[in-house]
């Protein structure tokens, strides 16, 4: 499948710090998604960074309804040394709009399945691979938010860490429209529609003669 990556916002306003967790949803659950959403990965960078590397595969561009794909995030920053390990070097959370993430070992995913990240299991990398199923037929669009951040493994504001926030889109089946009722469902039958269109056709037929009888009396008149 394609992929279809847009880039509608780059720019998140931060209106404060956001707490860290290294082990992601598993350690702040709910909490800490809502303030990452809110604030960006900014616990240890304040600056939203603007030299953010990264990479998703097998997102498309148009889904196919309820299907499964194996997405594959890779992520990186020129100005972010690399941790030695076991120290932790990167992590993530996804949100979408439509369709739902699978958890699995070494992800935290919310209850209703709208949004996934790294636990502290897999927060020593900086590429992961994600299931997400993809609606039912007439859901719509999916748009799906990543915001990530690379670190140092070092801890502190000042830490040299980076992060950034990016948007995808898959297109999908228009949502259906509500029902529109016919004229039998609003109660009119058929001959009643019939004779209202007779109705309409002698009164135009009434107004055409008139208009060629007035129009031939006042030539008379001319002349």
């Amino acid at each position: 499948m394609g992929l279809l990556f847009a880039l509608l916002s780059a720019a998140l306003l931060t209106g404060g710090s956001a707490f860290g967790y290294s082990g992601g949803g598993n350690t702040g659950g709910d909490d800490w998604a809502a303030d990452v959403m809110a604030n960006g990965c900014s616990c240890h960078n304040l600056e939203q960074s603007q030299d953010g590397m990264w990479s998703l595969k097998n997102f498309p561009a148009r889904y196919e309804p309820g299907a499964t794909y194996n997405l594959s995030l890779t992520v990186s920053d020129p100005s972010v040394a690399d941790a030695a390990d076991p120290a932790a070097q990167g992590g993530f959370l996804l949100r979408v709009t439509n369709g739902s993430f699978s958890g699995g070992a070494g992800f935290w995913t919310s209850d209703d399945g709208s949004l996934l990240s790294h636990t502290a299991d897999t927060n020593h990398q900086r590429n992961w691979t994600v299931e997400w199923t993809a609606p039912d037929e007439g859901a719509g669009d999916a748009v799906l938010t990543l915001y990530f951040n690379v670190v140092n493994g070092e801890n502190g504001n000042d830490a040299g860490d980076a992060w950034t926030r990016l948007v995808a889109v898959s297109l999908g089946t228009p949502q259906a429209l509500e029902h529109e009722a016919g004229i039998h469902e609003m109660g009119v039958v058929l001959k009643q529609y019939w004779i209202g269109l007779i109705g309409i056709a002698v009164t135009l037929v009434f107004v055409l003669l008139a208009y060629i009888v007035l129009r031939g009396g006042s030539a008379n008149y001319r002349g």
